[in-house]
């Protein structure tokens, strides 16, 4: 029960790191930045700081045992690329809120694809837990309804889609891995993937101020304890109960955009907060009594 625990208090960790992303993002395009620039600088920073740990601490595990395990990473970290991006487009397209809330129905997503493919079977608890995290979700974020557009409908539907395949292609990867290994491979090669499209769409350049490199150096370095909480927390507790506990970072991003850039938050953005919480509550608890049985198996 206590590791069980563990696993849920670094997805929450997780969660809470990846939600100041958005704040920092704000200060960095004050700074010049583009949103090409941020979202690169934010992994190649985050993957240095892998490195430089890897080097000092871990360099007897740079070797990947499997051929299979390197195709996982690669396809997790091609996945989340692919899916950031996709969801800044679908901001340009929708309402912030929309786009949000489509993209969070990734949590949906790694529900389906654990019961096709994992046979994963979450119970009344799990079910009723996802339904209202997702409806905290749109308190959360505050919908305008009166902004929607068919190509940010489905580009936000794309990006919910591509990330809930990076959660599954890293939860099966970094089951033979430590986390901290495959946090850094995943986190380099999304780092790759956006500079090559960024530097073949041009919006590369990098001619930003000091108070933007502070805001990207800063991102970097929660997205590097962001992501190695995830791949560890992930790896106790499995994909569908991490993806809803994630849901912490939109939390984060609403409370911590009206602390530091005083956004106010209204009632219903409370009550959905408390509505994500219980439902993250309920999809661990309906998960707990099979992780017990795995671990009393071990």
């Amino acid at each position: 029960m206590k590791h069980f625990i563990v696993g849920v208090s670094l997805v929450v960790l997780s969660g809470i790191c990846y939600g100041f992303a958005p704040i920092l993002a704000v200060y960095a395009y004050q700074g010049g930045a583009s949103v090409s620039e941020y979202v690169f600088l934010r992994y190649v920073l985050a993957s240095v700081f892998y490195i430089v740990y890897i080097a000092i601490y871990k360099r007897n595990m740079l070797i990947i045992p499997w051929k299979s395990t390197l195709v996982l990473l690669l396809a997790a970290g091609i996945s989340q690329a692919i899916a950031s991006y996709l969801y800044m487009a679908a901001v340009q397209f929708t309402s912030a809120g929309l786009a949000a809330i489509l993209f969070y129905t990734y949590i949906v997503w790694v529900a389906i694809w654990g019961f096709l493919f994992y046979k994963e079977r979450l119970k009344i608890f799990g079910i009723t837990g996802i339904a209202l995290a997702l409806i905290g979700l749109v308190m959360v974020v505050g919908v305008s309804w009166g902004k929607i557009s068919v190509i940010g409908f489905f580009t936000g539907l794309l990006a919910a889609l591509t990330l809930s395949g990076f959660i599954m292609a890293s939860e099966r990867a970094v089951k033979s891995l430590e986390p901290i290994i495959a946090s850094a491979f995943i986190c380099f090669v999304t780092a790759v993937t956006l500079f090559l499209f960024g530097s073949i769409t041009g919006t590369l350049k990098l001619h930003i101020s000091t108070e933007a490199w502070l805001a990207c150096v800063a991102t970097g370095i929660f997205t590097s304890i962001a992501l190695v909480a995830l791949m560890a927390g992930m790896k106790i507790v499995g994909a569908t109960t991490a993806s809803v506990l994630s849901t912490a970072e939109p939390v984060t991003a609403v409370v911590f955009s009206a602390l530091l850039l005083s956004e106010k938050m209204t009632a219903l953005q409370l009550v959905g907060g408390l509505g994500i919480l219980i439902g993250a509550v309920l999809v661990a608890l309906s998960k707990r009594q099979s992780i017990h049985i795995v671990e009393n198996k071990i």
